[in-house]
């Protein structure tokens, strides 16, 4: 009898319901996707950039008072604590004041730093500015900022004015070896010494300090250029300008306002050695006498105006004739030319 075999047939129909049953599983239960990796989180956030403002204080239209001083008020935000800022006042470029100082807590809610800085006094003109260097950190980084340019106002002065402004004038002038005094009143010794500025530097002869001759004499410059430096201690006395120096160690150390020979009585010219001094006022109204030759003398008389008026010899004014007369010893040098 014939043996029927039927394992084949029901293994077939099994490993197909085998294989089918995964792929029906798969459309009825869905499988999560894998999870992307996680993003790294920054240990800290990256410190915020300084932002710098800066304001003037002590101007007025864009320039300061000559000898007076101007501030710089700061603020940097957001405040930071332990930083500092390294800030410079320069003129023209060059620094002239150099400080560094800490930020400090400012602000309503505490969250801006302040900061300031005052110039030096303002004398020297050009253009002035204070810049502002914030000085990187972990904390915060750096950051640079500038203010606009200031001027200088120099004053237009005249005899009989008063104040702080004559007194630096006056000080100005002395630096420059204008014979003057140290006061604060515009009186006759300043305006001798404004005339005899306005000699050497072939200005017109009158005694006003205009706001150019101030700004000349704070710039450093307008003085007297000695003909001999190597003279030693000696008396230059130039015609041609009208104005006489005493000088010493290659410098000009005080100079005068003086009035010389007129042309029919022209004052000697040359090299000469001081030989006589005649201390008061002798009988033609000479006071105080210097000779340097012959009878040619520099002395005080009660007339000395700003052109050549004498008979040969150098006039000074007689508020400067005891002075000369004193600095002066005999054996002293005279150099007149010009």
């Amino acid at each position: 009898m014939a043996r029927v075999r039927t394992g084949g047939i029901l293994g077939g129909i099994l490993s197909l319901a085998l294989l089918a049953a995964p792929s029906a599983l798969a459309q009825e239960t869905p499988v999560p996707a894998e999870p992307a990796p996680a993003a790294e989180t920054p240990r800290g956030a990256a410190p915020e950039a300084a932002r710098i403002k800066l304001r003037l204080k002590g101007i007025q239209n864009g320039q300061v008072n000559v000898g007076k001083r101007f501030s710089a008020v700061g603020t940097i935000g957001p405040f930071v604590p332990n930083q500092e800022v390294l800030l410079l006042v320069k003129r023209d470029g060059k620094t002239v004041k150099r400080i560094r100082k800490p930020v400090e807590r400012g602000g309503e809610e505490g969250n801006i730093g302040r900061f300031d800085v005052r110039s030096p006094q303002v004398i020297k003109p050009g253009s002035w500015r204070v810049r502002v260097n914030k000085l990187a950190t972990p904390q915060q980084p750096g950051a640079l900022a500038a203010s606009r340019a200031v001027g200088v106002d120099y004053p237009d002065l005249d005899p009989g004015d008063r104040g702080r402004y004559v007194k630096l004038l006056n000080r100005l002038l002395a630096k420059k070896a204008y014979h003057t005094t140290k006061g604060s009143k515009y009186g006759s010794a300043t305006g001798r010494a404004i005339l005899a500025f306005r000699k050497v530097n072939k200005m017109s002869r009158t005694m006003n300090a205009t706001p150019g001759i101030f700004q000349t004499l704070a710039a450093g410059k307008g003085g007297f250029r000695l003909k001999w430096p190597g003279g030693g201690k000696h008396v230059e006395a130039d015609l041609s300008r009208q104005v006489m120096v005493l000088a010493k160690n290659g410098k000009p150390k005080h100079i005068f306002h003086i009035s010389s020979g007129t042309p029919a009585t022209p004052t000697i010219r040359g090299k000469f050695a001081t030989y006589r001094k005649d201390y008061g006022t002798n009988s033609l109204g000479m006071i105080h006498s210097v000779y340097f030759i012959r009878g040619y003398a520099t002395h005080g008389y009660h007339s000395v105006p700003t052109y050549p008026a004498s008979h040969g010899c150098l006039r000074n004014p007689p508020p400067d004739a005891l002075f000369i007369y004193n600095w002066i010893d005999i054996g002293d040098v005279f150099y007149v030319y010009g």
